[in-house]
């Protein structure tokens, strides 16, 4: 900045010189020599002057060079002493200044989603936290430029947390007469008679027997599935929901469903839409 601004001044000099002369006009044809020579002397001393000044200015801007190479030379040495005692060097300290970027990214683009979305992929902040931990043991971390870099995430990934579990299933309360199909039949909860089942397994910890439930019993009625559940679809067997990438990845872990959901299957060839199965982990 101080090299463009000396850059600046001496061309300012140099066009204030020049408008200068320009706006002046002479008759040289009755000047004479005396005049001439006094106004070849006044413009000679000018122009010495704005030589003086460029002189200056270019001695400023050499020793501002230096400056700047002296500069250059102790960051480049405190950034051996920093790949020294790492053990790494310049390309691996760039990829890691990449990868807290794109966690960065990766975060915001999941906090940017609405509550629902979110609580229904809670485990997902699990893994952004499990990175981000990682990222804070490395050497690199304890610089001061990625160190806020990491308290920034990490803010993030508190932010995303607090806004999924803000949503809060709403709720039903038993009246007398009221059965599990009746319940779930109502316009107002799933307007289908068939979704009991989701009713029932997501109160598992109070309906033992769905054929009896009690007035006063306050129900959650969720509207989306929480982190590490499923809700069963028409048409879905264990192996098939076992399969999926975002369950675990393999028809064959079919029996890792069917231990965490015991209490809600009998049989584990038969399954029923609705029903809102446990992913343990």
């Amino acid at each position: 900045m101080m090299k463009v601004k000396s850059i600046l001044f001496v061309t300012l000099t140099i066009f204030a010189f020049s408008s200068l002369f320009a706006q002046q006009s002479y008759n040289y044809e009755e000047m004479t020599q005396e005049q001439y020579n006094a106004y070849l002397a006044e413009w000679q001393q000018r122009l010495d002057a704005a030589q003086q000044g460029i002189d200056e200015e270019n001695a400023k801007i050499d020793e501002l060079n230096k400056q700047l190479e002296e500069l250059q030379s102790q960051i480049d040495g405190t950034w051996s002493e920093v790949f020294e005692l790492t053990g790494e060097d310049k390309a691996s300290y760039d990829q890691y200044q990449d990868d807290l970027q794109q966690l960065k990214n990766d975060v915001n683009a999941f906090l940017s989603m609405s509550p629902e979305e979110i609580y229904r992929r809670m485990n997902e902040l699990d893994e952004f936290q499990a990175r981000l931990d990682e990222v804070k043991e490395d050497p690199f971390g304890q610089m001061s430029e990625n160190a806020n870099m990491i308290n920034q995430i990490q803010s993030l990934i508190n932010q995303a947390r607090d806004k999924g579990s803000s949503v809060t299933p709403p709720s039903y309360t038993v009246m007398r007469g009221d059965f599990l199909w009746k319940i779930a039949s109502k316009d107002d909860i799933y307007g289908d008679a068939y979704a009991w089942m989701r009713i029932y397994t997501a109160n598992r910890d109070q309906i033992k027997d769905p054929d009896l439930i009690y007035p006063e019993q306050v129900f959650a009625i969720p509207r989306t599935v929480g982190p590490n559940e499923h809700l069963v679809e028409k048409g879905e067997h264990l192996s098939k929901i076992a399969g999926y990438n975002r369950v675990y990845g393999s028809p064959f872990k079919w029996q890792s469903l069917y231990e965490a959901n015991k209490s809600v299957i009998s049989d584990p060839n038969l399954i029923y839409p609705y029903q809102v199965l446990k992913i343990s982990r």
